[in-house]
């Protein structure tokens, strides 16, 4: 019972211009060379700042896979599943620079429905199925969630109650930043994994109003402090990318992959490797 528990708490975020070379070439028979002339590199802000009055639909798809390993490595069982949240969020208000909303969760479908029986899918579906909470994001992507941990990922598919994401200042494309961002590990309690990222902006469309960053981390959770009895920790990794609408001022796209694998020591008991991931993938569209 004591992996079952522990189960659980798993199920639970350019332009750069060349230097242009410019030949010109005299009617004679003589040719002057100009030097190639450097272009400032041009920089752009990335902010999550949607329009007030707007309603964000999301759709967000979470695969879930996890095997036991006693010390040795043989395998002891697995779970699998996947999950499909449809909510809908409102944004109601400019608050300084931060936006407020309200997400509501429309429909959650789990896969396949025996999965259901999976106690972090089941705990999932209950903690979000019908719920409504009230989410402030900042233009940096710092969230805070009234109501609910899970209203954070519900509405950015993300994290909830996280630090920033974004760069303070203008970026270009091609260059990086450092974040820990704080993943939830469960659906139902407020437990999370510390992840040491590196995010970067990877290019910019066409006409500048789409940006495209990746994101590549490192988890790191000690379990010790959840428990006097089950001791362990956590390591993996978390790679991802994330899609947002410049324009709109919001994340419309992101896809991460969260790999953790966990020594569970409980007293008495020989050691237990738990081995989960978590590819989760987030589409949104816009109804105005």
């Amino acid at each position: 019972m004591e992996s079952r528990g522990h189960v659980r708490r798993f199920a639970a975020v350019g332009i750069v211009i060349g230097a242009a070379v410019s030949l010109a070439g005299s009617a004679g028979a003589q040719q002057t060379v100009q030097q190639p002339v450097q272009q400032p590199v041009q920089k752009v802000t990335l902010r999550i700042r949607p329009p007030v009055g707007d309603t964000l639909r999301m759709q967000l798809e979470q695969q879930f896979d996890m095997a036991r390993e006693d010390a040795a490595g043989a395998p002891l069982g697995s779970m699998t599943g996947s999950m499909r949240v449809w909510t809908h969020a409102v944004v109601l208000r400019r608050a300084g620079d931060a936006t407020d909303l309200l997400s509501v969760t429309d429909s959650v479908q789990v896969l396949p429905p025996s999965a259901a029986l999976l106690p972090p899918l089941r705990d999932a579906k209950r903690a979000l199925e019908g719920r409504s909470v009230r989410v402030r994001i900042a233009q940096d992507g710092e969230i805070t969630v009234s109501g609910g941990a899970q209203g954070g990922v519900v509405a950015t598919g993300v994290g909830a109650d996280m630090p920033s994401i974004l760069p303070t200042e203008a970026v270009a494309v091609g260059e990086s930043w450092i974040r820990n961002i704080m993943v939830p590990l469960s659906a139902t309690e407020h437990e999370t994994a510390r992840v040491h990222t590196t995010l970067r902006l990877d290019s910019l469309s066409r006409d500048g109003g789409t940006a495209y960053l990746s994101l590549r981390g490192d988890v790191s959770h000690d379990h010790a402090q959840h428990s006097a009895v089950m001791q362990g920790n956590v390591t993996g990794t978390l790679v991802g990318t994330i899609e947002i609408d410049r324009r709109l001022g919001w994340i419309t796209g992101s896809r991460t992959i969260l790999a953790i694998m966990s020594v569970v020591r409980s007293e008495g008991k020989p050691p237990v490797h738990l081995r989960v991931r978590v590819t989760q993938s987030l589409r949104a569209l816009v109804d105005g």
